[in-house]
């Protein structure tokens, strides 16, 4: 029992995960784009990174409990949804 409360705790929380991603996704598609991390709002692909949890940290500071695991379960759509996205498709969502 003790095992598998531990291996739980050192489960990566899968929002950040999705910053993370989505930040690699990005920078991948930058130069094909043209753009740089300033179009994006963000200074460098770490500034993008810190910024999404940083928002999310605070988005879950509000939640009750017992809508994380719906948080997280919608984190993890989110990246399947982004491993099968487009450069255009991205652009669309983060360039004006």
């Amino acid at each position: 029992m003790l095992f598998l409360l531990v291996m739980l705790a050192c489960k990566p929380d899968p929002c950040d995960a999705l910053c993370v991603s989505v930040a690699r996704r990005l920078d991948g598609c930058r130069a094909e784009w043209g753009a740089t991390w300033e179009d994006l709002g963000a200074k460098s692909k770490a500034d993008m990174q810190r910024t999404c949890k940083d928002d999310l940290a605070i988005d879950r500071g509000g939640w009750p409990a017992r809508q994380i695991p719906e948080a997280d379960a919608e984190c993890d759509g989110a990246s399947a949804d982004l491993s099968a996205a487009s450069c255009d498709e991205l652009r669309a969502l983060y360039l004006p």
